[in-house]
């Protein structure tokens, strides 16, 4: 009886090449052993439930991927880089339609599924999707409420000099609810962490690299650049670089349940915000609306 060998797992290019994403753009470069992941929205600047649908099949494949190496050394995929395809906007944050038709239901359940898939994303970029995977995200727009939220996620934040940077949430009576905390406080501090929270202060990417919030600053146009430079310089540096992420992680540990404790107070906060508030988030809403057709055009 003829026996046939177990096929050979498929190229981590071809892996990610046989999948349909709607709203990210996904690349791998196998000399860097990079993923590219860019999000490109298609209604709004902001997190959608189809963007979080893609990322969390994007994460599930990387996983799957570097579980299938041999040992941690032959992994491909050692570096994730996140960014936007849309000049002058990297996220502007939660999906405020999806917020304001829950507010006005009461729709608890809808609120929760929708935090929870977002705090899902971002802990598998803090925490190296069960791997040694060095998180990179390139800044060459505005990152606004849940856009930095997302991007203080990652392990290395890469700005482009004239970004704009801040959680306005405070605005209309909110916080943001999903990590920014945690993430703030590993980077600046508790007390600044919240300073920042409540003043709902736009910074200019230069502000944020003196204050902690940025590691690496950068011309205008020049991230993407910056990223493979990077990448490139930390070949070698990369179990080094790993091993002392890994400390830092243990020294402000960070568990996926307590940051959904905590997206359970915002929950809770957003069904309370009143007629005001809703209209001032109604405003704000279309504005992003408006600036995403203003880019497209």
């Amino acid at each position: 009886m003829h026996t046939f060998k177990p096929a050979a797992p498929l190229p981590v290019s071809l892996r990610f090449a046989a999948q349909s994403f709607d709203e990210t753009q996904v690349d791998y470069d196998p000399l860097l052993r990079a993923l590219w992941c860019r999000m490109r929205l298609k209604r709004s600047p902001s997190f959608t439930p189809q963007l979080l649908k893609d990322l969390h099949a994007v994460h599930n494949l990387i996983n799957e991927a570097n579980a299938a190496a041999p040992e941690p050394a032959a992994q491909p995929i050692r570096f994730y880089v996140g960014g936007s395809v849309y000049p002058g906007t990297f996220n502007a944050g939660g999906d405020l339609p999806l917020f304001l038709d829950a507010i006005r239901h009461r729709d608890r359940t809808l609120l929760r599924e929708y935090a929870y898939s977002c705090v899902e994303a971002m802990y598998n970029n803090a925490c190296g999707f069960k791997a040694p995977v060095i998180s990179l995200v390139c800044l060459e727009g505005d990152a606004l409420g849940g856009g930095l939220e997302c991007a203080l996620s990652f392990d290395v934040i890469i700005a482009e000099k004239g970004v704009k940077l801040g959680l306005p949430e405070i605005m209309f009576g909110s916080f943001p609810g999903m990590g920014a905390f945690n993430f703030l406080a590993r980077r600046i501090g508790p007390r600044l962490a919240e300073r920042m929270m409540l003043s709902g202060r736009i910074y200019r990417a230069e502000e944020g690299y003196e204050m902690g919030l940025v590691d690496i600053l950068v011309d205008k146009g020049t991230a993407i650049e910056a990223a493979r430079t990077f990448m490139k310089e930390n070949q070698r540096k990369h179990a080094a670089r790993t091993t002392i992420s890994s400390i830092n992680k243990k020294m402000f540990p960070m568990a996926l349940s307590d940051l959904k404790d905590i997206t359970d107070l915002w929950i809770e906060h957003t069904l309370s915000l009143d007629a005001i508030d809703l209209r001032r988030m109604e405003y704000l809403a279309n504005a992003q609306n408006a600036r995403r057709q203003s880019e497209a055009s």
